[in-house]
C-alpha cells in the first residue's frame, strides 16, 4: 500500500480524532464540578462519537457519490474532466 490513506482510513481517523477530542472534553478543567474523570470518560466520548458518526459521514459519502457519478468512463475518458480515466478527481476520491 502506498503512502496515502483510503477514505476508509481517513474516515477510521477522522473517528479516533473525535473520541481523543471528547475525551479531552469531557475532561476540560473550565467544567469545573461538571468535568468528568476516571475510566468511564473515554467510553462515554466513544459513544458519543459512535453516535454522531452517521449523521457525519451520511452527507459527505452522499456528496463523494454524486461526485463520482458525474465522472463516469465514456470511451476510456472521464465524461466531466475529458481526459482518459481514471480521472484525478475520481482517484482522489477513492
Amino acid at each position: 500500500m502506498t503512502g496515502r490513506m483510503t477514505l476508509a482510513q481517513e474516515l477510521e481517523q477522522a473517528h479516533r480524532n473525535g473520541v481523543g477530542a471528547g475525551i479531552a472534553g469531557l475532561q476540560d478543567p473550565a467544567l469545573g464540578a461538571r468535568r468528568l474523570s476516571g475510566r468511564a470518560v473515554p467510553v462515554l466520548a466513544e459513544a458519543a462519537v459512535s453516535s454522531a458518526t452517521p449523521f457525519l459521514r451520511a452527507p459527505l459519502l452522499g456528496r463523494i457519490s454524486a461526485a463520482l457519478l458525474l465522472h463516469t468512463a465514456s470511451d476510456g475518458w472521464c465524461s466531466t474532466c475529458v481526459v482518459s480515466v481514471p480521472c484525478p478527481t475520481v482517484q482522489a476520491l477513492r
